[in-house]
Order: structure tokens, then C-alpha cells, then sequence
């Protein structure tokens, strides 16, 4: 069986069951686990599957965003120990954009603390946050009313943004895998491209459970981003893909507690 035909029995396969594993891939292809592995890693740079801890599984498609209430329930302790490693890579007197999202509302709480700063967001939260919480600078870049993320976004939003000389930003994202971020709407589209355009380092935080989701509209190319955080529960081959693209992948545990 060429490598095209065992790649087609693959995404029957998954269209059949939804996810499979490696073993079974193995002993339905009569291949060994490295040439299952290959046409995974093919199938995967096309977007056709993502890789799961043990296995393969389709892409989760992603029509709209989740509301901020729903999202803040979510993946709790992880987002917590992003946070935590992410504030280890800012310096004091640096100028940090943090997306909106809930993981940057809790990188947001770890860098309150820290003297002369500059922040810029657009996220209502994390401004009322750090209003509350810091005495540093801080600018909110407004534009359209996102009011199921508590959020803006749009080309004003954009436009603002782009204003500003970021050294780190902190980019949130619902939806990645071996491409890039992708969003479901233009508007946060013109977001993500002008955060990435503005900032001497992107960064991405985001949990493992949004890894082999997709949106509709590809936002920014894995390639292009200068690091990203996520927890360990994403899949060694996903983790290993990562690192042979070079990009600099930081895994944390989700076990710590919020900070004071």
C-alpha cells in the first residue's frame, strides 16, 4: 500500500470511529508504528487530523467562540500554572500586550504586582483587573464591543494596538494546531495579525484542549510565533512536531495554586 492509499484508510478510519490508535492503525495497515507515524505527521501539517495522547483523532471544528463566562470554568489549574510561566518571561519596564482571554486574565493577575510597567489590552477584565489590582501604566485598545468575550476587537481595535512598541504580548487563541491560530470571525482576525505585527516577541498561552481545534479563518502561522505555553496534556507527538518546527514549547504542570 503506497503512502496516499494508507492515508485515505486513515481518514476512513477516523471517519468511521472519530479517533484510533496508533496500535490500531498498525495492525489495520499491517505497516510498523514509525510509518503510521509519518502519515500522521503528513495528514496532520495538511490540518486533515490532529494527534491525541495514544492516538489520532479528526480536527474539532470551531463555528463561534465560547462566551467569557463559559470559558472561566474552564481548564482552571492549567490556566494557572500558563500563567505563572509566563510571567517568568517578563522583565520590569517592559511594555506587555495580553489578548483577551481568560488564561490572559490570570497572566494578568501574576504581573499586577510588577514595577513599571506598561500594559495594553482588550479585554474589559483584565483592564478592570489591573486598574484595581496595579499602579502601572495602562491602555485599553477599544474599538467594537465583543460582549459575549467581554472583550473589542475589529480594525479600530487594530489600529490602536498597532500604535504601541510591545516587547512581550501574551496571545490567546481557542483554536490551534501544526499551522497556525485561527479564529471564527474577521474581526478578531485583524486582532491577532496586528498583535503579531506590533510585538518584538509573541507569545502563545493557550491549555491543550485547544490544540486540533479549527475556525474557519487561519489567524496566525505556527511558524511565526516566538514561543508558546501550554500544560503537559498535550500528546508527546504534537509536542515533538512542535519542537522540530523550533519553536520553543514550555510545558507546565497544572498543580500550582493562584497567586496572593
Amino acid at each position: 500500500m503506497i503512502p496516499l492509499e494508507r492515508q485515505r484508510a486513515i481518514l476512513q478510519m477516523l471517519q468511521e470511529q472519530g479517533s484510533v490508535s496508533i496500535t490500531s492503525l498498525v495492525e489495520a495497515l499491517g505497516v510498523s508504528h514509525m510509518t503510521v507515524r509519518r502519515d500522521i505527521h503528513r495528514l496532520e501539517e495538511l490540518g486533515r487530523v490532529v494527534s491525541v495522547p495514544g492516538g489520532v483523532s479528526r480536527p474539532e471544528r470551531l463555528a463561534l467562540d465560547q462566551s467569557h463566562t463559559v470559558k472561566e470554568g474552564l481548564q482552571q489549574a492549567q490556566k494557572l500554572a500558563i500563567a505563572q510561566a509566563a510571567a517568568e518571561q517578563v522583565q520590569p519596564g517592559n511594555v506587555v500586550f495580553l489578548d483577551a482571554g481568560t488564561t490572559t486574565l490570570a497572566i494578568a493577575h501574576c504581573l499586577a504586582p510588577m514595577p513599571n510597567m506598561v500594559f495594553v489590552t482588550n479585554d474589559l477584565s483584565i483592564a478592570l483587573g489591573l486598574s484595581e489590582r496595579s499602579r502601572n501604566e495602562l491602555y485599553f485598545a477599544g474599538g467594537a464591543l465583543d460582549r459575549a468575550n467581554l472583550a473589542s476587537d475589529g480594525s479600530l481595535t487594530a489600529r490602536m494596538i498597532s500604535q504601541f512598541n510591545v516587547d512581550v504580548a501574551f496571545m490567546s487563541t481557542s483554536s490551534f494546531d501544526l499551522r497556525g491560530t485561527s479564529v471564527p470571525a474577521d474581526a478578531k482576525l485583524a486582532v491577532k495579525r496586528a498583535i503579531k505585527e506590533t510585538a518584538a516577541r509573541t507569545i502563545l498561552v493557550s491549555d491543550s484542549s485547544k490544540y486540533g481545534r479549527v475556525a474557519s479563518l487561519q489567524a496566525v502561522k505556527l511558524t511565526d510565533i516566538d514561543g508558546i505555553i501550554t500544560d503537559s496534556g498535550l500528546a508527546d507527538s504534537a509536542v515533538e512536531k512542535i519542537r522540530e518546527l523550533g519553536i520553543p514549547l514550555t510545558l507546565v504542570d497544572p498543580q500550582l495554586e493562584f497567586p496572593n
